[in-house]
């Protein structure tokens, strides 16, 4: 039987919603007859969705599951499918026996295999997410194997349904189910072979970014390394783990070097930071070129998350080990951060002049050049020069769209709209970030969303657009809130928020909600730029005036030491019910 479909899980999704699915109906039949007690609720209605999810819609693998709730929870089950072929035993006696367990009934198709396709099954294993054909080849090929075996025996896998081909884009990729790709692990850890092929897959990866990366620098073509990252994200994670355990330190600090800060665009800033931090202390000094890049790296990180003062401190390591490497082309990245960081501590004379020395290496790399651009306009805006900024930042828009940087013009675009906002122009602002949200909702990158919303927010509480304020602030935080990662951003829209009840004459709200706004963005050592600058000092000023200075300790203590559940149900369901009317 095909595999079944299984629900999405959003937030507010119930055991209404869950019943519609195929996988979720059968596994409530099957747990029925099990356990006559048993009742799909809105409380285990994501937990029972996710195990469907985990076992991959097999229906067999979905009934035996189902059966084991006369002794497991819903929650117990789901803990324990990383042991499924121990936990899915049993089923009806009358059936074949390759049927009872999901074991045999993955041991049936195994033993219908002939020795190689035995052998590239069990190493396609160590994919987590999926791989292409390359991936393949390169992975599982070897001895009395080679490209074109590697591909036939894929080929013939495909047609048995041992793995799964899927469109994307103009080729395909391909994948394991989860239950297969755990029953492959085990024969590969059987075979002897798993740190071998874990070998193989880390130098795999490390090929395919440093190719893209610097197909990068040659086009300028940014998005194709997010994108590339995107689909790679937990081969890339797993392949970064093994390294720092086997050891493997070069060429796990190399893959995190292609990758660089693109950690970032996909939200994971804090993630990226931690892996290059723990990179950085695992490799030797004589690793000159490597240190700068991921010092680099991390400067770039840092700043991207607000920790300007740390950020400095790394990016003038960096250029410390450019300079001991003496390569051009590292020593000009590792200024561009350099300048990057003093011109957000209006160090600028320091950045004018790191970004003067970049450039003086005519370093061939589109990518590099746009960096320094980049740097040159918040330096320009810095400095007050925002009609220069602002032609700057058109520029870099303009070549970006040019390039197909969906990411690249966002973010120039919101950078001429910071400009714009700065000399006074707000409504201008305004429709510059409203027309850059429809591409930034299609795309991937939620901290580039979070971080155009929570300044739309602060530019329509400045223009007394309040209903337009929240819905941008509200959006921010939904889609930041379920992650550690999205904390400084939740703390920006939070702190909007106040700003919003404090307009609005609710000080005792807004003092709240600015208490643990405040509290949240100092944690990371995050520091206001101008639109949080602007939107605090209005709101401190509101706040001293509308509040007693005994009520205003009593509001910040409480507000200091709210959970962030209860501060977001603070600032979302009940003051954006009660003044936009949302539920």
């Amino acid at each position: 039987m095909p595999s079944l479909d299984v629900p999405r899980v959003a937030d507010g999704f119930d055991a209404s919603q869950a019943i519609r699915s195929a996988a979720i109906a059968l596994f409530v039949e099957r747990a029925l007859s099990a356990d006559k007690t048993f009742s799909l609720t809105d409380e285990n209605a994501a937990t029972v969705a996710d195990i469907c999810r985990r076992l991959d819609g097999i229906p067999l693998a979905i009934e035996l599951a189902a059966s084991r709730v006369k002794i497991l929870s819903p929650r117990q089950l789901r803990e324990r499918l990383d042991e499924r072929f121990r936990v899915l035993t049993g089923g009806s006696r009358d059936v074949l026996p390759r049927q009872q367990t999901l074991r045999a009934l993955i041991d049936w198709s195994h033993d219908l295999l002939d020795e190689r396709e035995r052998v590239v099954f069990r190493r396609l294993g160590i994919f987590v997410n999926g791989f292409t054909l390359e991936g393949a080849v390169a992975v599982c090929g070897g001895e009395n194997l080679d490209e074109l075996d590697a591909i036939d025996v894929l080929a013939s896998l495909v047609d048995k349904s041992l793995v799964l081909a899927e469109p994307e884009g103009d080729s395909l990729r391909y994948r394991l189910l989860e239950s297969t790709r755990v029953y492959a692990l085990e024969k590969l850890s059987d075979a002897g072979e798993r740190e071998l092929l874990a070998t193989r897959h880390l130098a795999h990866l490390r090929e395919r970014f440093a190719e893209t990366w610097a197909r990068t620098e040659c086009s300028g073509r940014t998005h194709e390394l997010v994108e590339a990252f995107a689909a790679e994200l937990e081969d890339v994670r797993f392949a970064l783990d093994g390294a720092l355990v086997r050891p493997d330190i070069i060429a796990g600090g190399a893959l995190l070097a292609e990758i660089g800060g693109s950690w970032s665009d996909l939200g994971l800033d804090a993630e990226g930071m931690t892996r290059c931090e723990r990179y950085i202390a695992s490799l030797t000094a004589g690793e000159s070129q490597l240190l700068a890049r991921l010092s680099g790296a991390l400067a770039y990180l840092l700043n991207e998350s607000g920790q300007k003062l740390r950020a400095l401190e790394v990016a003038t390591e960096a250029v410390a080990h450019a300079r001991d490497d003496g390569d051009p082309k590292t020593i000009a990245w590792a200024l561009r951060h350099y300048g990057n960081a003093a011109t957000r501590l209006s160090r600028f004379e320091d950045a004018d002049a790191a970004l003067t020395e970049a450039e003086a290496y005519h370093v061939t790399s589109v990518s590099l050049d746009l960096a320094l651009l980049y740097v040159r306009a918040i330096l320009t805006n810095a400095r007050g020069d925002f009609e220069s900024a602002a032609r700057i930042n058109e520029q870099l828009r303009k070549t970006h769209r040019i390039l197909g940087n969906t990411h690249g013009e966002s973010v120039a675009a919101g950078n001429l709209g910071e400009c714009e906002y700065a000399r006074g122009q707000t409504r201008l602002a305004i429709t510059i970030f409203e027309e850059m949200l429809p591409a930034l909702r299609s795309g991937k990158n939620r901290r580039g969303l979070a971080t155009a919303l929570n300044n739309l927010a602060g530019y329509r509480v400045a223009a007394d657009d309040l209903p337009g304020a929240v819905l941008a602030a509200r959006e921010a935080i939904e889609l930041q809130a379920p992650t550690n990662a999205g904390a400084v951003d939740v703390g920006i829209a939070i702190e909007h928020l106040a700003l919003v009840a404090a307009v609005r004459g609710d000080f005792s709200r807004a003092a709240a909600l600015e208490a643990y706004a405040d509290a949240a963005l100092a944690r990371p050592g995050f520091e206001r730029e101008f639109t949080e600058t602007t939107t605090y000092n209005r709101l401190t000023a509101l706040l001293r005036d509308g509040l007693s200075p005994d009520e205003l300790a009593r509001l910040t203590a409480e507000g200091a030491a709210l959970a962030p559940e209860a501060a977001i149900a603070v600032a979302l369901e009940e003051y954006s019910e009660r003044v936009c009317g949302l539920g």
